[in-house]
């Protein structure tokens, strides 16, 4: 178990049951049941491989039988009635929200979503705010030198987040998180490199675009100004 995995099943609290969608290795349910998770526990990928090194991870660890393996795309045979927390980790921010659409019966407030976006985690906070879903937490965590976001989400709420918070996560949840400093400088240094590129020619844009960036930039130095007075 890496520091990422973790982090998530840091996040995941005892319930009726979790799916861990994308499930991969099989790392985080056996993590879980490890950890004395007391509820139902589902593994589900859309490829046979990384289902079939799920089941030798659950196997090796004795787990095997507390553990329902589903070959399918995101959650088109999790029983609704059956689980209380979604995982959807390890993959992209467009690539999560495009389950969640799919899935329109978890849109409904006894579930608890665990999302960890390896990209794109932009794309997913807009569609959670766009979409009547509260962040409830945030947390970051850094594994092989690269920082993590790792959020906590329910249906029914509303969360408001500025443009560079939609990168960031938000700074009332993270102003005091030890890698947060950090985290808003290197991304204050991946948007001043954007800029550059587009003032030198390299990657022209729209008015609009550079607009937004430019509001990122500033909001980003805000909240880095504003953790150091602190």
């Amino acid at each position: 178990m890496n520091r990422r995995l973790q982090c998530i099943a840091s996040h995941v609290p005892d319930g009726i049951g979790v799916i861990d969608v994308g499930t991969d290795h099989g790392y985080l349910p056996v993590e879980l049941l490890r950890r004395g998770y007391p509820g139902r526990m589902i593994a589900s990928d859309i490829h046979e491989g990384p289902l079939d090194s799920a089941r030798r991870t659950a196997c090796e660890a004795g787990l095997d039988d507390r553990i329902c393996f589903q070959l399918c795309d995101g959650l088109n045979l999790c029983p609704p009635d059956d689980v209380d927390c979604i995982v959807i980790a390890g993959m992209g921010g467009d690539t999560i929200c495009g389950i969640l659409d799919r899935a329109e019966w978890c849109m409904d407030e006894r579930y608890m979503f665990v999302l960890q976006p390896m990209t794109r985690a932009e794309v997913l906070r807009y569609w959670l705010v766009n979409n009547e879903f509260a962040i409830v937490e945030e947390d970051l965590v850094e594994d092989s030198g690269t920082i993590y976001s790792v959020f906590v989400a329910r249906f029914g709420g509303n969360t408001i987040l500025n443009d560079a918070e939609l990168y960031v996560g938000s700074y009332f949840l993270l102003q005091d998180h030890p890698l947060y400093p950090r985290f808003l400088k290197e991304q204050h240094s991946r948007f001043q490199k954007v800029l550059r590129g587009m003032e030198q020619g390299r990657d022209p844009a729209d008015p609009g675009r550079r607009e937004v960036i430019c509001s990122v930039i500033s909001q980003l130095e805000e909240m880095m100004d504003h953790g150091q007075s602190q």
